[in-house]
């Protein structure tokens, strides 16, 4: 009869209090990565602005708006406090992020069999590089765009456009940290591949839907409803939904083989 295979040799010798003394340890080391990563950010915070607030000078570049007319305004003595504090904390996050991840992994990967810790390693640069990838994507085309597509709108003649600092950094933050994650989807779609619950010929019997779920998506995210910035978000979602396929594909062969 076969016998249970330890997962880790090391694992079962620690007893229940050394694996709380680890998990305290990791935590600590989680927090003090993110608390220098908050104080860096804090320390070079007009540096930091001054990134944050291109793609609105862009769009206003766009709009042939120039000079005084296209500064953010402050609105309040505490609004650009706060809203500097909580863009820090959001650098800081995903700043700190992989020495967070890895000490993450560092205490999950004792209780994991070889397979499974292989597979992290294969899905965890992946799924960085993609969140990566879809910040760049709304700081470089989804912001300036969708903000130049709004502006564009609501150009009448008896109101000037003036934009609060506060204002753009909340709608600046949201549009890339969700921009980032929802460009997870092709890992999405090849974990529910591998976990038998759906397969490549599935995704393609099902696209007509994705379709219609992708602009409903971009039309629920994009901060303009104009035509052409829901578009600009659609494209990279379907070109994600068809790697997925592509990935969904591949692991089928895969288990076809084994």
């Amino acid at each position: 009869m076969a016998t249970a295979v330890a997962r880790n040799p090391e694992d079962v010798r620690m007893t229940f209090g050394e694996h709380l003394e680890e998990l305290r340890w990791r935590l600590f080391k989680s927090v003090l990565a993110l608390v220098v990563a908050f104080a860096a950010s804090i320390f070079f915070y007009k540096d930091l602005v001054k990134i944050v607030v291109r793609p609105h000078f862009r769009a206003m570049n766009l709009l042939g708006v120039t000079g005084e007319n296209a500064q953010l305004m402050s609105g309040a003595y505490t609004g650009p406090i706060w809203a500097v504090m909580k863009l820090s904390f959001i650098v800081a996050i995903i700043v700190a992020s992989p020495v967070i991840a890895w000490q993450i992994w560092k205490f999950i990967s004792a209780g994991l069999y070889p397979k499974e810790r292989k597979y992290v390693h294969y899905y965890a640069p992946v799924s960085m590089g993609l969140f990566l990838a879809g910040i760049a994507f709304g700081y470089f085309i989804l912001v300036p765009y969708g903000l130049f597509g709004m502006a564009e709108m609501m150009k009448i003649d008896v109101i000037t456009p003036r934009y609060m600092f506060a204002d753009y950094l909340d709608l600046f933050m949201v549009l890339t940290v969700m921009t980032g994650l929802i460009f997870q989807l092709p890992l999405v779609m090849l974990f529910i591949t591998s976990i038998g619950l759906a397969t490549a010929k599935s995704w393609l019997k099902w696209i007509r839907f994705a379709v219609v779920g992708i602009f409903v998506v971009s039309a629920l995210i994009t901060p303009s409803p104009d035509a052409f910035t829901q578009c600009l978000m659609a494209l990279p979602l379907f070109g994600l939904y068809l790697l997925g396929i592509l990935l969904s594909a591949f692991v089928g062969r895969k288990a076809v083989a084994r």
